[in-house]
């Protein structure tokens, strides 16, 4: 026992202690390694954590689970007790403990931008509970559970239902957030992938740490996303959606996991398809005379009827069990693709869908192209009384000035040629004798009627948009749409301007 004494013990003992380390450094690597072959470990080692994760991880040891269990039963009671705002704490502090724990994250990311942000009447204050919430996930959460797929599924939730459906009252508002925060990312709401691959500013190399840094985001996997399922609108969430459901899918393992994940890509492109594009149009600023603001509405994406159609016939054989309903909803996006893409002049594609449509579920179209079009035309504004059906045609054409105004060129084009081949329709189905007593004014003086209203400094549209419609229509710089009209109609001038104008009080473009 002399040996251990004195100065000399205090050496052996030292020495004995540091060899002893470095055999339980061997060998606890040698287990680690065995624990990985074996599949044991799930996720590498904590790295770059902030210094009280780091110690929190390393320093409490076991007890860091215990006190994350008390304080999960805590949090669970406040969640039940409907006292969110108290949650937030402990949950924060769980995470800490056990950065792994993948239910506090999605717990908490739901906690901030479900439960906590309805609290707040003001829409603005909503958003900036949202936005928390997909930071936590995307910035905290997948930082150090980069293989949950858990994870991946709830922040392509967030995207595609929080922000993308319309459940929440301020989800314009989110929408409208989010356009602002990518719009200078992005050109005309698609990325320049030539550019944020090999940047040659530095304006460019900005952008592409934006989306890396910023937004967690891979320029090289929005392009694949986008080969395989767009292209998209990448202002609009569903492109999001896809995006985080994609990364999900590439480190999932469970079939289970799987399912969920592709469902998300499947329901995001089904939005897509109905409202994955946006159109812009200037509005006017009470405040500030002469200047306009940038506004938007959405329109269909017809550029994904290709692959939203695949993804549908992928979902039927990946989901043998439910083929029947996925059939169900295939055949109904084939016939709204058909009627969208004739109502957009596109009369080629929607050709091509109408035959596919026939040829895979003959039962889902049994008439020809046009009175397919015509009958839903029909279904959509109820009975084509003679009243009803003119209200119907002036909305057609007041709705082709606005597209042409805001320079949707191909749909103006369609909105007009649908609107004469209604006329035409209904007086191919009245006889002779009726046609006097039920007659509809022709399109030029419905087009001509709407111009007094479209183009009136008060009433109508506002400055810059009436002036492009003028461009458009290569109206001289004298026109007069209320002389041109009473001209058209055989009319005085003053009978004009003493006549309410009959047009369809429609809503002009939805500004979020």
């Amino acid at each position: 026992m002399k040996l251990f004494t004195g100065t000399t013990g205090r050496y052996v003992m030292t020495c004995l202690l540091v060899v002893a380390f470095v055999c339980v450094g061997k060998v606890q690597q040698g287990m680690n390694r065995a624990r990985h072959e074996m599949g044991l470990t799930r996720l590498q080692p904590l790295e770059n954590a902030p210094p009280i994760l780091a110690f929190t991880t390393v320093a409490l040891g076991g007890f860091r689970g215990l006190i994350s269990n008390m304080l999960w039963i805590r949090a669970t009671q406040l969640q039940e007790d409907g006292k969110y705002f108290e949650m937030v704490q402990l949950a924060d502090w769980i995470t800490k403990l056990q950065p792994h724990f993948v239910s506090v994250w999605v717990n908490q990311a739901w906690n901030l931008s479900y439960n906590i942000s309805v609290k707040f009447p003001d829409h603005a204050d909503r958003w900036l509970w949202v936005q928390r919430g997909i930071e936590l996930l995307r910035d905290y959460g997948l930082r150090y559970n980069p293989q949950e797929t858990l994870i991946y599924r709830e922040l392509a939730w967030h995207f595609q239902h929080k922000m993308g459906a319309n459940l929440d009252d301020a989800n314009m508002l989110y929408k409208a957030e989010w356009a602002d925060i990518w719009d200078p990312l992005l050109e005309n709401g698609v990325p320049n992938y030539d550019l944020l691959l090999n940047p040659q500013t530095p304006e460019d190399e900005a952008k592409v740490v934006a989306i890396r840094e910023t937004f967690k985001m891979d320029p090289a996997v929005m392009r694949q996303v986008d080969e395989e399922f767009g292209p998209f609108e990448w202002r609009l969430p569903e492109a999001h959606a896809i995006y985080w459901a994609y990364l999900g899918l590439k480190v999932s393992v469970r079939e289970k996991d799987m399912i969920q994940l592709r469902r998300v890509i499947f329901q995001s492109m089904q939005l897509a398809f109905m409202r994955g594009r946006m159109i812009e149009f200037p509005i006017a600023i009470p405040e500030d005379p002469g200047n306009f603001a940038k506004a938007f509405e959405y329109g269909p994406n017809l550029d994904v009827v290709e692959t939203t159609n695949r993804a549908y016939e992928e979902m039927q054989a990946e989901e043998e069990q439910y083929f029947q309903n996925i059939g169900t909803a295939h055949k109904n996006f084939l016939r709204t693709a058909v009627y969208f893409l004739y109502t957009h002049n596109r009369m080629v594609e929607a050709q091509k869908w109408y035959d596919y449509v026939r040829e895979r579920y003959p039962d889902s179209i049994t008439t020809s192209l046009e009175e397919y079009v015509f009958a839903r035309v029909e279904e959509e504004f109820g009975s084509t009384s003679q009243d009803r059906l003119k209200a119907m045609l002036m909305g057609f054409l007041e709705r082709s000035f606005i597209d042409l105004a805001m320079g949707q060129e191909q749909k103006a084009m369609a909105g007009e040629l649908l609107a004469r081949k209604m006329r035409q329709r209904y007086y191919d189905q009245i006889t002779d004798s009726q046609i006097v007593r039920i007659k509809l004014p022709t399109t030029d003086e419905m087009k001509a009627e709407l111009l007094v209203r479209l183009l009136d400094p008060d009433e109508g549209l506002n400055e810059l948009l009436a002036n492009q419609l003028r461009t458009r229509l290569q109206l001289p710089e004298d026109y007069d749409p209320k002389q041109a009209y009473a001209e058209l109609m055989g009319v005085s001038l003053e009978e004009v301007m003493s006549a309410e104008p009959e047009g369809p009080e429609l809503e002009g473009p939805q500004v979020p």
